[in-house]
């Protein structure tokens, strides 16, 4: 039997500077403020100036351009030790196929080859997805599962691993985040505030498992990717302790909310001619819709995974439960208006809770 090393007993190399790719996104942004904390020289490559302020007024170095902007990219990885590639937007309803190729994998390819280039580089992670697994079943799967991608952007970070798994003069590491949710996200408020507006019903009897984790766990699994030996050449499912089914993760962020789920299910078939509807509105409205064919999907499937290789070879285990990560994520969308105040949630009342309908995708 392996035995799981603690932190401090598993081999690693503190760096000095680190890039971040992607800095302004929920897990790019919470990085970069974790790497600022421990003092280390922290530069971003952003789009945004405005959107980088805030990190900047922590002490983080700004590169404003593109991803695929060679200029901008070559200026940002000068001096870096270790880099870390976030950048690539998510699957939302409207972008077409080619911006994901045209950031996840030209993107990917360029900056790989600026560090090929860049003197002093130590380590390259690259962010990808659990996604590019597809469907897994209820069965865990591991790093060794074939990737069976399910949309454009589970295709594009599948593509943009190949190109990194290619580069065998690069200390490369592919880090795989399962659900992340926490503070600063705004990908998975939909399902909170049809949740607390009770509105979400489990889709059929057979119930679908998700993988979710804590963004200051997921942060935490990152820089060990950047910073232990072990982890160069690897690839990580980086997830919770333990899976949870839809409607487990539903109850759980009812009871953070104060709020309980209504009864009952809605049968497959009717859920179906539901996202057949969605899916023909058009993108204004298609967001808004209660289903669309990717959310019944997200919603009827199992992504589950093994974690056990991060446990052996990083020493991480996620260390925030589910109730605990739900309580402070319910708690920061109150604060940020994106949820109404606790008593007035405890009212009943549709006033005041923002219209925006589930709109989950992987």
């Amino acid at each position: 039997m392996t035995q799981i090393a603690s932190n401090s007993e598993a081999p690693s190399t503190p760096y000095r500077t680190a890039l971040v790719t992607g800095g302004t996104g929920f897990l790019g942004a919470s990085l970069a403020r974790r790497l600022l904390c421990e003092r280390v020289r922290v530069r971003v490559l952003a789009r945004s100036s405005t959107k980088a302020k805030p990190l900047a007024d922590m002490g983080a170095e700004v590169v404003i351009g593109d991803v695929t902007d060679q200029t901008a990219i070559e200026a940002a990885v000068q001096g870096m030790q270790v880099v870390y590639h976030l950048a690539g937007p998510l699957l939302i309803p409207g972008i077409p196929a080619s911006e994901y190729q045209r950031t996840h994998v030209l993107g990917t390819t360029l900056l790989l080859d600026c560090c090929e280039k860049a003197p002093g580089l130590e380590r390259f992670v690259y962010c990808s997805t659990t996604g590019v697994l597809g469907v897994t079943g209820d069965q865990p799967a591991d790093e060794n599962a074939p990737l069976r991608p399910t949309n454009v952007y589970e295709q594009a970070k599948a593509d943009a691993e190949t190109e990194v798994r290619r580069r065998d003069c690069l200390p490369v590491v592919i880090a795989r985040p399962g659900l992340v949710y926490g503070p600063g996200d705004i990908h998975l408020l939909p399902f909170f505030q049809t949740i607390l507006r009770r509105r979400f019903r489990p889709i059929g009897h057979r119930q679908a498992w998700l993988h979710p984790i804590y963004i200051d766990d997921m942060t935490e699994a990152l820089v060990l990717c950047g910073r232990r030996h072990a982890a160069i050449g690897e690839c990580f499912h980086l997830a919770g302790k333990e899976p949870v089914q839809i409607s487990g993760l539903a109850s759980a962020i009812a009871r953070a909310e104060g709020t309980k789920l209504p009864s009952g299910s809605i049968p497959v078939a009717a859920a179906r001619m539901v996202a057949g509807l969605g899916d023909r509105l058009p993108l204004g409205l298609r967001q808004r819709a209660p289903l669309t064919g990717s959310r019944l999907d997200f919603l009827t499937h199992s992504r589950v995974y093994d974690v056990s290789k991060a446990m052996r070879l990083l020493s991480f285990a996620a260390g925030t439960d589910l109730s605990t990560g739900l309580a402070r994520t319910v708690a920061w969308y109150r604060q940020h208006g994106y949820l109404p105040a606790e008593t007035a949630s405890r009212d009943r009342t549709e006033k005041g809770v923002p219209r925006c309908e589930f709109g989950i995708t992987s």
